[in-house]
């Protein structure tokens, strides 16, 4: 929710970002006199600098269950296989 209507607001609509389509920047009072260009510049370099998404980490739990899971998908695949070539 955004109370007041004094506020300066810039927004970035070029994010070049696979999650984000705009950012919006809230200029603080004593900047809302400043520079256009200089805000939209400084606004720019702040959204290319957090681009980048974090990496997802797996913990023990989730490794040791892809793990299982390829195991247990294989073997169903080969028995699949065995009784396919049994019935031919």
């Amino acid at each position: 929710m955004i109370k007041g209507v004094s506020k300066q607001i810039l927004e970035v609509t070029n994010t070049d970002n696979p999650y984000f389509e705009k950012i919006i920047f809230f200029v603080k009072t004593e900047h809302k006199n400043d520079d256009r260009s200089k805000l939209q510049s400084e606004a720019e370099k702040l959204a290319l600098s957090a681009q980048k998404p974090p990496k997802i980490r797996m913990n023990k739990k989730q490794v040791i269950k892809i793990a299982f899971n390829s195991v247990l998908f294989t073997l169903a695949g080969c028995a699949i296989s065995y009784i396919i070539s049994i019935l031919l």
